[in-house]
């Protein structure tokens, strides 16, 4: 039996992205396995990273009302931390161009008037594009695959809303009432923490290998894990959850191989 662990970048790519190769290609894996696994920590990740980019685009869409004042606003993004964040929002551009592309000029000017400019129209359009997109993609994250597994205890799935046109995803941060609830699984394979540990220092010396580090090192000393230490994790998680009679299905082998590798664990891109 063919078993797959869905990491965030598939669950992404299969529910943001379905008209483009990526969304294609990550649709296409998960129907190669029998079984398909969805870690709960994936779906967090999911929901505080990809999603909330496009909730962001739709928002700006709504305060600008200027398609060209968005793509300003994700132009100044880029020379911030916080430039990761660009691709995706312009991946939720480009997937509000590609739902609205069938329709006609003359489709539009009935909508919207002799009077509409063109970057109002379309501003407006994709704004109406993507709303539609989030809120199914919400709906259907615990659909693509067979099963989720690990739920998170201290995390609350809530499904986005809508307050006075924006979109909201609150809350997007977990709530531990002492630390985190992966914590003493994690902590009761000390080897594993070690290897992963010692693998994450072989590699670039990019400031997420860095935290994700100094979160393993924490867990190692036994200090209490934060929500901080747990989003630091990142992959990591996912790699010490993974179980072993499974491949882990990631668009982002470069940095799970190393990680799964380490506990004798296998990746597989879509």
């Amino acid at each position: 039996m063919s078993k797959a662990y869905v990491d965030t970048t598939v669950l992404a790519n299969a529910l943001l992205k379905r008209r483009s190769p990526a969304g294609l290609e990550a649709e296409a894996a998960l129907k190669r396995y029998s079984v398909t696994q969805l870690p709960e920590y994936a779906i967090k990740e999911f929901k505080k990273g990809p999603l909330s980019v496009f909730v962001w685009v739709h928002n700006k869409l709504v305060s600008t009302r200027s398609v060209a004042d968005t793509v300003a606003a994700i132009q100044r993004v880029s020379p911030t931390p916080q430039r990761y964040r660009v691709s995706t929002a312009l991946e939720a551009l480009s997937g509000a161009m590609r739902a609205t592309g069938a329709q006609t000029p003359n489709e539009l000017l009935e909508k919207y008037g002799e009077a509409a400019k063109s970057d109002r129209v379309n501003c407006d359009e994709y704004r109406l594009a993507l709303k539609p997109l989030i809120y199914r993609a919400w709906t259907r994250h615990r659909r693509v695959t067979s099963a989720v597994v690990q739920p998170l205890s201290c995390y609350t799935m809530a499904k986005p809303f809508e307050d006075r046109g924006l979109l909201r995803l609150e809350p997007k941060k977990c709530q531990p009432e002492h630390e985190c609830c992966l914590a003493a699984s994690m902590r009761a394979d000390p080897a594993a923490l070690k290897a992963l540990k010692t693998t994450v220092d072989k590699q670039a010396p990019k400031a997420e290998n860095t935290r994700r580090s100094g979160a393993l090192a924490s867990l190692l000393a036994n200090r209490p894990m934060t929500e901080k230490m747990c989003d630091d994790l990142g992959d990591a998680v996912l790699a010490f959850f993974a179980p072993s009679d499974s491949v882990i299905l990631t668009s982002n082998t470069r940095d799970f191989g190393p990680l799964a590798g380490a506990l004798g664990k296998s990746v597989e891109r879509p």
